[in-house]
């Protein structure tokens, strides 16, 4: 049975797909269409190993959206068409709407609209925005009345429960799957020092991510504990309109209370996260955080927002602290409580790592999608 992923970029789907679609591809044949134009050869080659079968499809951004978006489909469409899968996840909620278009003209059993989180532009009320979100209520809206073999799936409930309202989407073809799977070998649990303690921050270097409040509570930590250290780890795209400013960028690469890290590739971060006491993301909303969550799987106690995506990481006051989204006095508290009760590192690192287990893994993950194929693989 072939199973296809559609993904915008290969090293979005290397950093957050491939050990699914591997655990998938020894049962059925993997094949993959992504946009290669930045990725290596090294990347290229890791697909072949597992023998997942890529067929690039390079999106070209001309002057001109409209037709640069039609263009894409038409490829995409006579791509799929030209594949034939039996089963097709389109992954982010963009191409979930090229895909409920493609679906009249291609033949699968089912179709799998992957939603990895509502971004920014989801909110707001600008009217290219408004417009875009009224073109996917008619797409999908029409779509529950003239296809049935097809299924969302969310990464946390609030985002399930929004778009299922917004969308009209039964909640026969809706299911909540948290994330991708965390291979426990890739990120391996062991107990802190609380003796040398680090606070980590690991993201895109982007504003709704909570890097200034971080940086702020950071340098009054200091103030108090300087023998506590505070680290930022990710990636500044000065080109990204949601990117924090250069004017911040700067301050985090010049200070001398906060160690910036820079990119950090992943397959470094078990060793980032070893290297580190406390995992913080105080982001504006997530699908599902995966930095967390691969942080709580070592056995890191996570202080998130208390947000869709980022709550359905933790139990709070039990495998971590939850604070309200960009309230800097909450998240100095919730920091210096690990600092003056150093105890609750290792106490609340271990419920972290077993509710990753338990929630997270790769194989609870794998198995709930195994099921899906198994539910539907006998449709014509």
């Amino acid at each position: 049975m072939k199973i296809l992923f559609v993904v915008n970029e290969l090293n979005f789907f290397l950093r957050n797909h491939l050990n699914l679609a591997a655990s998938m591809g020894e049962l059925h044949d993997v094949l993959l269409i992504a946009d290669t134009s930045k990725s290596s050869p090294q990347d290229i080659e890791s697909l072949a190993k597992l023998n997942i079968t890529l067929h690039p499809l390079n999106r070209k951004k001309g002057s001109n959206k409209l037709l640069s978006y039609l263009s894409f489909l038409v490829s995409l469409g006579a791509l799929i068409r030209r594949i034939k899968p039996s089963f097709i996840f389109y992954i982010t909620l963009e191409l979930s709407f090229f895909g409920s278009l493609i679906s009249y003209f291609v033949k699968v059993k089912q179709s799998i609209f992957i939603v990895t989180g509502l971004g920014p532009f989801f909110f707001r009320t600008d009217f290219k925005y408004k417009f875009f979100n009224a073109i996917l209520r008619c797409s999908f809206f029409l779509l529950a009345i003239l296809k049935k073999n097809f299924m969302f799936i969310f990464l946390n409930i609030a985002d399930q429960e929004l778009l299922n309202d917004r969308y009209q989407i039964h909640t026969s073809q809706s299911q909540l799957i948290h994330g991708e799977g965390i291979d426990e070998l890739e990120f391996r649990y062991i107990t802190r020092n609380a003796t040398n303690m680090k606070f980590l921050l690991a993201s895109r270097l982007v504003k709704s991510k909570g890097i200034e409040v971080f940086v702020k509570v950071a340098k009054d930590l200091k103030e108090s504990y300087p023998h506590v250290e505070f680290c930022i780890a990710g990636i500044f795209e000065s080109d990204n309109p949601e990117a924090i400013s250069s004017e911040l960028f700067l301050e985090i690469q010049e200070s001398n209370q906060i160690e910036f890290l820079g990119e950090v590739p992943h397959h470094k971060m078990e060793e980032c996260f070893h290297n580190h006491s406390i995992f913080v993301l105080t982001s504006e909303r997530e699908g599902l955080p995966k930095a967390a969550v691969e942080a709580a799987s070592t056995g890191m106690p996570l202080i998130l927002s208390d947000v869709p995506g980022c709550r359905d990481c933790v139990k709070d006051n039990s495998s971590g602290i939850l604070v309200t989204y960009n309230d800097s006095n909450e998240l100095y508290q919730a920091m210096e409580r690990f600092i003056t009760e150093s105890g609750l590192i290792s106490l609340m690192g271990k419920q972290s790592a077993m509710h990753a287990k338990e929630n997270f893994s790769l194989q609870v993950i794998a198995e709930q999608y195994s099921k899906i194929l198994q539910d539907n693989s006998s449709k014509a």
